[in-house]
């Protein structure tokens, strides 16, 4: 099952336009960067913050996209679009953050729960001095900073290597690639609209195997059915394995 392929290939695109532009944009493979685990709660209170990162008031989203086709993931590869921490101008930036996995063993019947561990794995990041909220079902990540782990050069590579790190530990993931996007709001809204399309398609993924619903006529994500191979294939095949 591929049901992301599509959409990193879109997004493969537009981050090449934006290279293409000329705005800022810096590529790095990956290298396992030591950082001091953070205490129980981790909580960076606002006179400690020194930068915030997808702040209610500002854009932000932060989601998955998985591929069984390992060659499209470059595998260790962060790709930054925008300043990084330690060149932030502001104390608020808008912030985008998607991995991309190359996984194997993915089936109708495990692919969403393990959509589910996959998202719900960057939790378990414990940097000292990073805080991060994150509202899955709004695919939206804030995160404060603090301003002694800014003095001591905390920066997008520190938490993209503990993100690497922390997915690899996963025997059904390949492949891991991070990219950051804090260049504008604007940059960061389209990666909103591109997520919200991939929570599109594992929802309506997850309706036909949980539901065994088949009426495209009353069903409300007939428009990424009709747009997505896979999930064609997928509704083809129980359709037909389907008890009569």
């Amino acid at each position: 099952m591929d049901l992301f392929a599509p959409i990193i290939q879109e997004l493969r695109t537009w981050t090449q336009g934006l290279h293409d532009s000329g705005i800022r944009y810096s590529e790095y493979e990956h290298e396992h960067i030591s950082w001091p685990e953070g205490t129980r709660g981790n909580i960076v209170m606002q006179c400690d913050t020194a930068l915030e990162l997808g702040n209610p008031r500002d854009e932000s989203a932060s989601f998955i996209l998985w591929t069984a086709d390992e060659g499209k993931i470059r595998d260790g590869i962060t790709t930054i679009i925008g300043p990084d921490i330690p060149d932030s101008p502001e104390k608020n930036m808008p912030f985008g953050r998607v991995v991309l996995l190359g996984v194997r063993g993915f089936t109708t019947d495990n692919c969403y729960e393990r959509h589910r561990e996959l998202d719900i794995k960057r939790h378990d990041i414990n940097l000292k001095g990073y805080m991060m909220r994150a509202v899955s079902q709004y695919l939206r990540e804030w995160s404060r900073i603090s301003k002694e782990s800014v003095q001591n050069a905390f920066s997008l590579r520190v938490l993209s290597s503990a993100l690497i790190e922390a997915y690899r530990e996963i025997d059904y993931v390949k492949a891991v690639e991070v990219l950051f996007v804090t260049s504008s709001p604007q940059d960061v809204r389209f990666l909103q609209n591109t997520g919200q399309h991939s929570a599109r398609l594992i929802s309506a993924m997850n309706k036909m195997v949980k539901e065994l619903s088949f009426d495209c006529a009353s069903c409300e994500y007939v428009d990424v059915c009709s747009e997505v191979e896979a999930l064609r294939s997928m509704r083809n095949e129980m359709i037909k394995d389907k008890p009569r």
